[in-house]
């Protein structure tokens, strides 16, 4: 097995860290369950694990499951600072990674869809499972089936929870639990603790009320988040002052641009937003309002673009002001500079809140003041779990009725669709009490951080929008966020696309299929497939091919 580089003297573990491996070590069991708040540093918790693993020799290999394919890349990318060789979103049809690699990243979703060559893996070297946000096995039942399946052989399994497990029916695989359905992480590290120690952000929330206006039923409506409704209708309500084009959304915008522009024209000059929408046509609608209030077009992503993944990347290293998105910045995505969001979702599970909130609490190099503001409808739901969202518990499988969660509202990607029954007439806001909750250490109720005074919007920011005909001109787009280009897989992807480039010169050059010249420069160099192929291989093959087409025919 090849030896790892030492472990970068510039990136020393934190306490919690530390006390974290020092409990893993101590820890009987082939499951380690640890909860830490987002932002705390859990991947490079889980990277360091990995790195001792594979050092002493009691693994050979790691293998990394998260939500999302931009979440895997993002783990391979952590793993190369430290010499770990991950193959990011391999294809299940290539196989087990090649042995020149420490290892894969992948989702779930990969996984439940071809257990087999994970299996293989398995068996063929001693693997280390490190399960990112694990909840996700207990929400698709076929996810957790097929991963205990996959990983039934591993030699430890490392499950690292940001988020509270969802109360249901679906256990979540090596998660124990006790005669009533109760279990509790083996480390815990909690937002309190995280403040205490100056790890995160504290965050303050920004309610806005106002009174919405809809039609449902052939009967017009008007209330604002003061008035208790109905199921049904507190769900309008709340898609009333989310309406892309209403008087509400317009509003919030506004003052959410304005503490972003003072939080830039201060200490942070490179802060950015997020606003979190419902779905693609939602996202299109509020990005021009943001470019009309702003005068720069924001980012707008969404989880059906290829290069999501990149386009973040280059947002998260750049200076553009605003982010707009709906699913793929919730859950794992590292944009430290993330000081002000807007949520516009539908959505109010604790789960995708907290998500959410954990986008805007990792703390970046400088300014050393870093409170954060998160913008939010004054609906007592989203205001309850403000606060408590700091409130520790342990996760709970409830038994209840399926139909309890029925009508609630829509998933974040998609909208309830109502014609003819349901229809948005008009919203306005008005900021709301803060949601500032103070408790000691120790006490279930973390702190949110001082509150300062909600700023209304400028008369002359508002006078301007309302004037403008297409704001000031947008700024130049930020600088690319490029990865290590040292990284291992970064290095193969390279290799792979200049391949394919010389195949194709060959094969206009000779006639043959692209498929033979493969097949032929594969036997060349002792590779059994192009995925297959090491590192080693990859330059190899690459050579020879320079070669012969330097030669032509």
């Amino acid at each position: 097995m090849r030896g790892l580089p030492p472990w970068p003297e510039g990136r020393p573990l934190r306490a919690w860290q530390r006390a974290a491996v020092d409990a893993l070590a101590a820890h009987d069991g082939d499951a380690f369950l640890a909860s830490a708040t987002p932002a705390a540093g859990k991947t490079t918790f889980g990277l360091r694990v990995a790195y001792d693993l594979l050092s002493s020799g009691r693994v050979g290999r790691v293998a990394i499951l998260a939500p999302t394919a931009h979440i895997a890349r993002q783990w391979a990318a952590d793993a190369a600072r430290y010499g770990i060789d991950l193959e990011p979103n391999r294809p299940n049809g290539e196989g087990p990674e090649p042995p020149d690699r420490d290892g894969v990243a992948v989702t779930y979703q990969a996984v439940a869809a071809g257990p087999a060559p994970h299996r293989r893996a398995c068996a063929a070297r001693p693997t280390l499972l490190i399960a990112d946000e694990p909840h996700h096995m207990g929400e698709h039942a076929a996810w957790g089936t097929t991963t205990m399946d996959a990983f039934a052989r591993a030699e430890l399994r490392l499950l690292l929870s940001g988020t509270p497990f969802r109360s249901d029916n679906s256990p979540i695989p090596w998660v124990e639990y006790d005669a009533d359905g109760l279990s509790s992480a083996d480390f815990t590290y909690t937002y309190t603790d995280a403040l205490l120690d100056g790890v995160c952000r504290p965050i303050t929330f920004l309610p806005y009320d106002g009174d919405m206006e809809w039609t449902s039923d052939g009967r017009r409506r008007r209330a604002d988040f003061s008035i208790v409704l109905p199921r049904q209708e507190d769900a309008r309500r709340l898609r009333t002052a989310l309406d892309g084009d209403g008087d509400w959304v317009r509003r919030v915008l506004i003052d959410a641009d304005a503490k972003l522009a003072e939080i830039r024209s201060g200490d942070h000059p490179d802060a950015g937003g997020l606003v979190v929408a419902i779905d693609k046509a939602h996202a299109m609608q509020l990005a021009g309002q943001l470019e009309r209030i702003s005068g720069e077009a924001p980012l707008l992503v969404t989880s059906d673009e290829v290069d999501a993944s990149a386009r973040i990347a280059r947002f998260a290293g750049g200076t553009q002001r605003w982010l707009v998105s709906v699913l793929m910045v919730s859950e794992g995505v590292d944009i430290p500079r993330l000081r002000v969001g807007v949520y516009a979702t539908s959505s109010r599970t604790e789960l995708f809140f907290r998500q959410v909130v954990g986008r805007f609490i990792r703390r970046s190099p400088a300014p050393r003041h870093q409170m954060s503001f998160l913008f939010l409808p004054s609906d007592l739901v989203l205001k309850t779990l403000a606060s408590r969202i700091e409130e520790e518990r342990n996760h709970a499988i409830e038994l209840r009725p399926a139909a309890e969660d029925e009508g609630l509202e829509a998933p974040p990607e998609r909208r309830e669709s109502e014609p003819g029954v349901y229809e948005a007439l008009y919203s306005d806001a008005r900021p709301d009490e803060h949601i500032a909750v103070r408790t000691l250490p120790g006490e279930n109720l973390s702190l949110f951080g001082e509150p300062e005074p909600v700023k209304p919007a400028p008369s002359a920011a508002f006078v301007a929008f309302t004037q403008s005909t297409g704001g000031a001109a947008a700024p130049a787009p930020p600088p690319t966020a490029t990865g290590d280009p040292s990284s291992s897989y970064q290095r193969r992807e390279k290799l792979r696309v200049e391949r394919s480039r010389l195949v194709s010169i060959r094969a206009r050059q000779t006639g043959e299929e692209h498929r033979a010249i493969n097949g032929r420069i594969n036997r060349a160099v002792g590779a059994k497939t192009v995925a297959n192929a090491t590192l080693e291989q990859l330059q190899r093959a690459n050579e020879l091919l320079e070669r012969e087409t330097a030669k032509g025919r």
